[in-house]
């Protein structure tokens, strides 16, 4: 876009209004991107947590823990 059209575009108050609504759209659409973000972060750090791995099951990690326990002690 020349400079004289870029002026002929900040006098019109349509192509203003066109222009706040561009503006507004992509702060919406940032806000959207960084809510998903932060979304998948939680839910990444969620899966990750061996904690909630261990309080979900906890059974199965103690005979883990067994079994491996019993295989390094009975290892030649």
């Amino acid at each position: 876009m020349s400079a004289n059209s870029m002026d002929k575009a900040s006098d019109d108050p349509a192509a203003s209004d066109e222009l706040a609504q561009a503006e507004s759209d992509v702060e919406r659409a940032r806000e959207r991107v960084a809510q998903s973000m932060m979304a998948l972060r939680n839910e990444v750090a969620r899966q990750v947590d061996w904690r909630s791995w261990i309080q979900r099951r906890p059974a199965l990690f103690i005979g883990g823990a067994f079994a491996v326990g019993f295989w390094l002690g009975n290892r030649r």
